[in-house]
């Protein structure tokens, strides 16, 4: 079975949060918008930081989203951000991991996301979207394919519980 196989009902119910059903829909305002942007120009950082300190960005070149993040932010916000308990607890457990295989199941999860899936937010979210803009995608795909293991589902689906943790902090029903 291969990785992808093996995280799907995480990303499956990731999919099937209430904000991600908003996005689609079209009913999501620009601020929750905006907001989710910039919890994840933070963690994005993180996981960036992680990456660079073991050498896993050396063959991914242009694949660090983190200032495009923040960028897109700044360009949208009209009001001030401030990180969520969700998104400093994930940045502390990300700063926690010590191996390739665990730091690159986020890069995965979220990197790879945005090579792939979240091209379709383009077309739904009237916002800034450096981050979604790639010089390089296939290569970056090829490149991080390459360094996946199918012992990295337990890590992946760890980065997917963070994502829909965060996810859920944005569904005013709860």
């Amino acid at each position: 079975m291969s990785l992808k196989d093996l995280i799907k009902d995480s990303h499956d119910r990731a999919e099937q949060t209430a904000f991600m059903r908003s996005i689609f829909a079209g009913t999501l305002s620009l601020d929750k918008w905006a907001d989710f942007v910039y919890q994840k120009s933070l963690f994005y950082s993180t996981i960036e930081t992680q990456a660079k300190s073991v050498g896993l960005f050396d063959d991914l070149p242009g694949i660090e989203r983190a200032e495009l993040l923040a960028q897109d932010y700044n360009e949208m916000a009209t009001t001030v951000c401030t990180p969520k308990e969700t998104t400093k607890d994930y940045m502390t457990y990300l700063r926690g991991l010590t191996t390739a295989d665990d730091i690159m199941a986020h890069v995965y999860t979220w990197h790879m996301g945005y090579l792939s899936g979240a091209q379709m937010i383009k077309r739904v979210v009237s916002a800034p979207h450096r981050a979604l803009d790639f010089d390089n995608a296939d290569l970056l795909k090829t490149n991080i394919r390459v360094k996946l293991k199918d012992t990295m589902s337990t890590e992946a689906n760890c980065a997917f519980e963070w994502a829909i943790k965060l996810l859920e902090e944005y569904d005013e029903s709860k």
